[in-house]
């Protein structure tokens, strides 16, 4: 076989002959599956301590005739021969394949083989072997099970998780799929490792759960001061990450005992990103970066037993053409496949990240600057068929801007550079580590590049009176009058959209205003759309286009979608129009006089996900999920959700999405508890009823999609518990049960603790939530 000159793995090929009894393999050589007879037969030894395979064995992208077997094997610093055997036995007494291979040195040890000409629904054992002189050294024994056929009617049972951050964290929960040892596969819909060694914005952590990386200067070191941690960015950076995570006794033991259908998210290579680009310094500095981008993928590649190279094949394509090389790294990657189980199951994976553009409002973005202004707004509303008077309406709900450029407001203009170049020196100061000169001269340049065109006069006021109560009295801007917010045109500026601060992910990738961000967002399509591009779709034209081929020919009794964010609408609806949520009092806090004005509103808390595309995310559910009774499943969110979406008026079907909880990862109701305190800190005094509203967050999110214009109707929520999905698949019926646990029981943490020794006692606090699908209606069992 013949491969790159710069490789990174070997993802070899062979295929099962007859069942035969093995001789005792005592050398290896080149690619082979003959047999090398003995005369004396050796001990092979069993490498409980992982001397030799300190990672164990994984399996995964399962075929009716094949799946991808894996390994990582270290010794002396060298290359290791290896001999891979499969077998229908645990104990190995017959042989379907006999292989030799190589771990290199140059892929960190880690082998894939992909075994082929296995038969259907069988479940096969497999172990490597080291020849260590005087014996064999075997790694442990994997368990791994080929697909049925599609004429095969059997019932399918799967398990699916996401979201196992390592820091100061267990992983409990893969108990509850350890206890299911009728699992036909495992699914993980991403966030595998943390790229982030000790981000105190949601990690901690002590001497047992930690990392420090080996390749210290090639790690990337974000914040200043007392604030500062490390992400990944070398591929030494990201192998390190995967090794630690499998060195987790239980995530062992699901890659032993299932295979693994994977998919990443965002931290498998940076938090929120898109494309090859972070966002950890919130547009501050450019985070594009190529090579990171490209490390995290080699090693994702390198660690995960995913079927990677198949999907570059041409269909006329030698099976035996295994080469690796660059061309299958970001910006030519393709992990979105499709599997079939049998007669009932099919399940088609994704991919959220490869493709997505931008987030639609920058993290840099001015909250003053004016993205639409009342002309636009006229012209793109008017052309939606929307009447003069619904107009008139909407663009009078919006922010009053002024011109910043004009001669009257020449004064406005010079004071506000001076103000803002001041609040971005301060800014970026906090964020980057600068000179006092270069933050002064780059807050400047900033300062200059926001104080110019239309601006919203309401969000300039604001800042102008905070400067006043901070400035003495006899400062030249204490003379300036408010700017005018009554009589002068109205748009949307990045403050209509929940925007506030300079630099944020608040009011850019979370927590925006719903009503002007679906105009916004529509308008920002529209104008992609009439460039050829997108500023919604996250699968991209050629994905979207698969996928909606995919569901719409198969025959499949149930059609799954593997997703690694949530099609779950996810709104806090805090205005008077809200609908009541039937606790009073959940009612009497939102109905508090301490909660601002600008508060009461309704907000997406969540536009990294697919509630940011929210004219796209409507299309596809509507032409593609719903048309063909697609069920989603959803991750990352670090929290459970059950939606049903509205039936397509076509078909009459309808798509339901269950989003899993994470495995070990914080809460998003620790997360948004977070944010809340941090609003609550600038209130002041703040009525305990407003205080208790974390504990609401689960009906606060449910009832918020009971309003007639959201057609996602969430059915089950609950932010505060950790957990995995266990999915039965039937003729009938389809069953998802989410095995669940508090994220705290009796004042303690269930994640920061481990229970690996004493499984009862976490099995004993799970709560399992069981909803069925049958005939187009969706049931909550328990």
């Amino acid at each position: 076989m013949q491969y790159s000159r710069r490789k990174f793995l070997k993802t070899l090929a062979v295929t099962a002959s007859g069942a035969f009894a093995s001789s005792l393999v005592v050398g290896c050589g080149g690619g082979s599956s003959s047999r090398v007879e003995v005369e004396t037969p050796t001990p092979i030894l069993i490498d409980e301590t992982g001397q030799f395979f300190p990672q164990s064995v994984a399996s995964g992208d399962p075929r009716p005739d094949s799946v991808i077997v894996w390994t990582r094997a270290v010794k002396n610093d060298a290359n290791v021969p290896l001999i891979l055997q499969v077998s229908t036995s645990d104990t190995f007494s017959t042989v379907v394949v006999e292989f030799e291979a190589l771990a290199e040195v140059a892929a960190d040890g880690c082998v894939k083989v992909r075994v082929m000409g296995l038969n259907e629904d069988t479940t096969y054992y497999y172990r490597f072997l080291i020849n260590n002189g005087d014996s064999i050294e075997s790694s442990r024994i994997g368990r791994t099970k080929t697909a049925p056929t599609d004429s095969n009617a059997r019932a399918i049972k799967f398990a699916y998780a996401s979201c196992q951050d390592y820091i100061g964290r267990y992983y409990n929960n893969y108990l509850s799929i350890l206890e299911q040892d009728d699992l036909d596969f495992v699914v993980h819909l991403g966030d595998y490792i943390y790229e982030t060694t000790g981000d105190s914005s949601f990690q901690s952590g002590g001497e047992d759960r930690s990392i420090v990386f080996d390749d210290a200067e090639g790690a990337l070191t974000i914040g200043v001061g007392d604030n500062q941690f490390q992400a990944a960015a070398s591929l030494d950076n990201y192998r390190q990450l995967y090794k630690t995570y499998r060195s987790d006794a239980l995530l062992r033991q699901v890659h032993e005992r299932f295979p693994m259908i994977v998919i990443w998210d965002d931290h498998e290579f940076s938090d929120d990103s898109w494309q090859d680009n972070g966002t950890y310094l919130d547009g501050t500095a450019d985070e594009q970066n190529l090579a990171r981008k490209r490390h995290s993928e080699q090693a994702f590649f390198e660690y995960i037993p995913i079927d990677h190279e198949a999907l570059h094949m041409e269909p006329e394509a030698d099976s035996d053409a295994l080469a690796v090389s660059e061309q299958h790294l970001f910006p030519n990657t393709r992990i979105y496949r499709d599997f079939r189980f049998g007669q009932h199951l099919h399940l088609v994976m994704s991919d959220y990240r490869t493709y997505r553009p931008d987030h639609l409002i920058p993290e840099d973005a001015f909250p003053g600057t004016v993205a639409m202004d009342q002309t636009t707004l006229t012209q793109f509303l008017t052309a939606a068929g929307r009447a003069q008077p619904e107009i008139d309406a909407i663009i009078g709900s919006l922010s009053p801007y002024v011109d910043i450029d004009l001669p009257p407001f020449a004064p406005y203009k010079a004071a506000f550079t001076e103000i803002f170049t001041g609040l971005y020196a301060s800014d970026l100061a906090a964020k980057l580590p600068l000179s006092q000169a270069d933050a002064l001269t780059q807050a400047q340049q900033r300062a200059v590049d926001a104080i110019q065109g239309k601006l919203a006069t309401t969000y300039l006021n604001i800042v102008l009176g905070t400067a006043k109560a901070q400035l003495p009295a006899e400062h030249p801007i204490q003379a300036l009058p408010a700017l005018p917010e009554s009589g002068v045109e109205q748009g949307i500026a990045y403050y209509s959209l929940g925007k506030t601060n300079l630099f944020a992910d608040i009011g850019a990738r979370y927590v925006v205003i719903k009503e002007t961000y679906d105009l916004f967002a529509a308008y920002r399509e529209f104008v992609e759309n009439q460039q050829g591009a997108t500023a919604q779709n996250a699968f991209a034209t050629e994905q979207t286009n698969w996928i909606a081929q995919t569901f719409a020919t198969s025959d499949a009794t149930w059609k799954m979608l593997g997703s690694s964010v949530s099609f779950s609408s996810l709104l806090f609806d805090l205005s008077a129009n809200r609908p009541f949520s039937g606790s009073v009092p959940l009612e009497s806090a939102l109905d508090s006089d301490v909660l601002p004005a600008a508060l009461r509103q309704r907000f997406y808390i969540n536009v990294d996900h697919w509630d940011g595309a929210p004219q796209f995310k409507s299309g596809f559910i509507n032409d593609v999920l719903a048309r063909n009774g697609v069920i989603t499943l959803g991750g990352d969110i670090h929290s459970t959700y059950v939606t049903e979406h509205a039936a397509d008026a076509t078909t009459g079907n309808k798509s339901f999405n269950f989003t899993v909880a994470s495995v070990s990862s914080g809460t998003f109701g620790s997360f948004l508890t977070q944010g809340l305190n941090d609003i609550f800190a600038q209130l002041g005094d703040v009525p305990d009823a407003v205080n208790q509203l974390p504990s609401f967050f689960n009906i606060m999110v449910r009832t918020a999609t009971q309003r007639n214009d959201v057609p996602d109707t969430l059915k089950f929520a609950d932010m505060w518990q950790h957990g995995v999905g266990i999915v039965s698949v039937s003729e009938e019926q389809v069953e998802v049960e989410f095995h669940n646990v508090n994220s705290e029981v009796n004042g303690e943490s269930t994640v920061a603790v481990s229970y690996y020794d004493n499984p009862h006692a976490y099995l004993n606090m799970v709560q399992v939530h069981k909803f069925k699908i049958a005939n187009n209606q969706l049931e909550q069992l328990s």
